[in-house]
């Protein structure tokens, strides 16, 4: 995403004590991963002819805190759900003579297929190659093994090339310090900023809307919000995944498919994509292509039951009862209480000693129907 500075009307309310950063902070201060995706950024610009970016400690204080909060809530988002900011509002609080400025966000297995998977999706290759822009920070965070956070802010020098020390910290205030009402404001000097939930031309906005409306059940409602934020915003993955997870349960599985494709061609190492991909597969009865996408996610995540079980699954509808068998074996193993799992074994079992038992779901004549993973597991 990327902003123009916005002006505003001077109005009373300070809330944040200005402050300076606490001690001398320098290059060598980047965790390596930071220093890594930094530094591949800047190779990156000077292959096409742009000047490299220079690293500022304060832009990577407010990346630092917005990849943990995305780490921590498991979610890839421009928005700060702990604070109500959005990225505007966040950096606006800290350096509001910036004329223009923009942030990436994204979660990958490593910093390479972080830069890589950023390059390919025209928005964010853009704020990254932006001639414009002079500064950055950039933080990336770990949230589990599989699985690192990134932010990276970038911003246009005022006039002169030079960079001011910031004016405050949003992240000085605790939680729940900022007002929030229809039109809610934080109002200091000569800035006024606006805090809250994203605004209708915001893709959050319609996001959240989605999220809530699948989670209601309504699909129509879902299926059209996630919509709306893509005609916004088509490059946001996590609106594409989504809308693919929404249609999947709406039985349109080829439809998902384009979907998944699509975010599986910018980002090849999306496991979330990946896994769902595999699950379209089961619907559209391709079960070979099912177990393929299945040993794909296992094969970097070699732990994860709901994998171990989609993959008994697609062997299942093969014929490959050993296999299954194992398969779903491996899911109890690690998740004991797995009960898709419990229920496919048990299957299987009965259908060795009973082969002329159906195969699971044929009663139905849903072939492929099957139990899948709530929605939003954050892709990037």
């Amino acid at each position: 995403m990327r902003f123009p500075h916005r002006g505003a009307a001077l109005v009373w309310v300070f809330l944040l004590m200005p402050c300076a950063l606490s001690g001398q902070e320098t290059l060598t201060d980047l965790d390596e991963p930071s220093r890594q995706a930094f530094e591949l950024l800047n190779e990156s610009r000077e292959e096409a002819g742009l000047a490299p970016l220079r690293w500022d400690p304060s832009l990577s204080l407010l990346a630092m805190r917005h990849s943990r909060e995305q780490a921590n809530r498991h979610r890839v988002s421009h928005h700060s759900y702990e604070f109500g900011l959005s990225t505007q509002r966040r950096v606006l609080i800290s350096f509001p003579d910036v004329p223009r400025l923009g942030e990436n966000v994204g979660r990958n297995r490593s910093v390479e297929l972080l830069h890589l998977a950023l390059l390919r999706s025209e928005g964010h290759r853009r704020n990254r190659m932006d001639p414009e822009f002079t500064h950055v920070g950039i933080a990336v965070v770990r949230a589990d093994l599989y699985s690192l956070y990134l932010t990276e802010i970038f911003v246009t020098a005022p006039a002169g090339g030079t960079l001011a020390q910031p004016v405050v910290f949003y992240f000085d205030a605790p939680p729940g310090s900022y007002e929030r009402r229809d039109d809610p404001r934080v109002e200091f000097d000569r800035e006024t900023i606006t805090v809250g939930p994203p605004g209708p031309d915001d893709p959050e906005h319609w996001t959240g809307i989605g999220i809530n409306a699948y989670q209601s059940g309504d699909l129509a409602a879902a299926e059209e919000a996630f919509r709306t934020a893509l005609e916004l915003s088509p490059d946001y993955s996590y609106a594409k995944y989504n809308l693919a997870r929404v249609l999947l349960d709406s039985g349109s599985a080829a439809d998902a498919v384009v979907m998944l494709d699509e975010l599986l061609e910018h980002d090849a190492g999306d496991l979330a994509a990946v896994m769902t991909r595999g699950n379209a597969a089961l619907l559209l009865q391709d079960f070979a292509a099912a177990e393929g996408y299945f040993r794909r996610v296992l094969g970097e995540r070699p732990r994860d039951a709901a994998s171990w079980y989609d993959l008994g699954l697609a062997l299942e509808y093969q014929d490959r009862r050993s296999e299954a068998e194992a398969a779903y074996r491996q899911a109890l193993q690690i998740d004991p209480g797995l009960r898709p799992a419990q229920v496919g074994l048990g299957r299987v079992l009965r259908r060795t000693r009973s082969p002329a038992q159906p195969r699971p779901f044929e009663k139905s004549g849903l072939a492929g129907r099957r139990e899948t993973p709530a929605l939003f597991p954050a892709p990037g």
